[in-house]
């Protein structure tokens, strides 16, 4: 593909490294790459590499090894994508030729959903006892402090200290030693179930009061490549009135396409939320909204299942948080945006805030104008110039 003329070019380099040591493995070209990052959530990358005789000299296939390589993509001198290859597939031409191969990643969280509690860990001390486990914190032993970042730090640290000697890929788990001043009570039985970390991570995150959270890579002033954990708290970004961030549809704006959809399926005016336990004994809470019912929407329910919650005051927070979520039709836009029209991509990141707006036209004859918060930011680079997709949220 031809770029056009006057079009802004930006240098990309791929680095293929191993996922324990980060050693460098190859540089390889990547035609066609996709790569999103996500709030509270996992991006991913797809890209296609041909097997050319230049690119074959590299060692394309040992650089490529799914579930321990780690994928670092540099984009002008900052790395603004890095996770863990876990498909690679041969790709063959119409004459039944192998000529290259797809490869699929997902970003550094993503390990965690591999990862699963297997003994009793619990913030609750008298529990600990009851249960003859080992009272001291972890990683030594199966009490996990109580701020709700502390239970992330005790989950990863749980992890990485698997006596296989192999629990660990090096993401620096220290940003994570700073507490919110927000405590919670958790306990996690696999005697009960045996949940993957990342998705008690997610469930912790997204209770009434809770955090953002991720993965963040970069370079160090050295040369070398830094991974570490971050939670945000209260919130991940700026507000658009601090960064004056603004997407236009129409004449002389800098969106390309927008689409905002509304979707009622995920709409409920009456959440459960379901906690641990069996039977009579497991913890519930329920949030109601009956103003919706005055307004002539009819009784709509929905249940939630959080494991490792035994407070009845927790479990109560995350029904009230999913009524909030969900009592109005979801609303997920995704805007492609020009990436070099102000604000430019880099400027901006996943959980910032920005107005959106759509000139009147027959769908909005009143227009559109919503400030709308960065969910998901999904770059395309095609040779030519880039296209960026934000789906956002309320």
């Amino acid at each position: 593909m031809t770029t056009p003329v006057g079009a802004v070019v930006h240098r990309y380099t791929y680095l293929f490294c191993d996922l324990m040591s980060d050693r460098v493995l190859a540089e390889l070209p990547v035609i066609g790459a996709e790569y999103s990052t996500e709030l509270n959530g996992v991006g991913t990358f797809k890209g296609t590499i041909a097997l050319t005789d230049e690119v074959a000299q590299l060692g394309p296939m040992d650089a490529t090894t799914p579930d321990r390589t780690a994928l670092y993509i540099d984009r002008d001198g900052v790395i603004v994508w890095a996770g863990i290859i876990w498909i690679r597939r041969p790709l063959t031409s119409a004459n039944g030729i192998i000529w290259g191969m797809e490869l699929g990643g997902s970003e550094f969280p993503s390990y965690w959903q591999k990862r699963f509690v297997n003994k009793l860990l619990s913030t609750d001390y008298n529990l600990l006892v009851s249960n003859s486990a080992d009272t001291r914190y972890v990683p030594d032993g199966q009490r996990m402090f109580d701020d709700q970042v502390w239970i992330v730090w005790s989950l990863l640290r749980y992890a990485e200290a698997d006596p296989s000697n192999a629990g660990t890929i090096h993401v620096d788990t220290n940003p994570l030693i700073n507490p919110t001043g927000v405590t919670r009570a958790r306990t996690y039985d696999p005697a009960q179930q045996r949940t993957d970390i990342l998705t008690l991570i997610r469930q912790l995150a997204a209770v009434d009061g809770g955090f953002d959270w991720g993965v963040e890579s970069g370079w160090n002033a050295n040369g070398s490549r830094y991974r570490r954990w971050a939670v945000w708290y209260p919130r991940r970004g700026r507000r658009a009135s601090a960064t004056g961030f603004q997407f236009q549809y129409g004449p002389g704006g800098n969106v390309i396409t927008p689409d905002w959809p509304e979707d009622g399926m995920g709409y409920a005016n009456r959440v459960w939320a379901r906690g641990s336990g069996a039977g009579q004994d497991v913890v519930t809470g329920v949030a109601e909204a009956p103003d919706q019912w005055g307004a002539g929407y009819p009784l709509m329910e929905a249940v939630e299942t959080y494991d490792g919650v035994t407070q009845a005051n927790t479990i109560q927070a995350h029904a009230q948080a999913s009524l909030n979520a969900r009592s109005q039709a979801t609303t997920a836009p995704t805007f492609v945006v020009d990436a070099d029209s102000d604000p430019v991509l880099g400027s901006y990141t996943v959980g910032d805030s920005a107005v959106f707006a759509i000139d009147p036209c027959p769908y909005y004859p009143q227009g559109q104008v919503q400030e709308l918060r960065i969910l998901s930011i999904k770059v395309s680079v095609t040779g030519g110039p880039e296209k960026v997709a934000l789906t956002c949220g309320a």
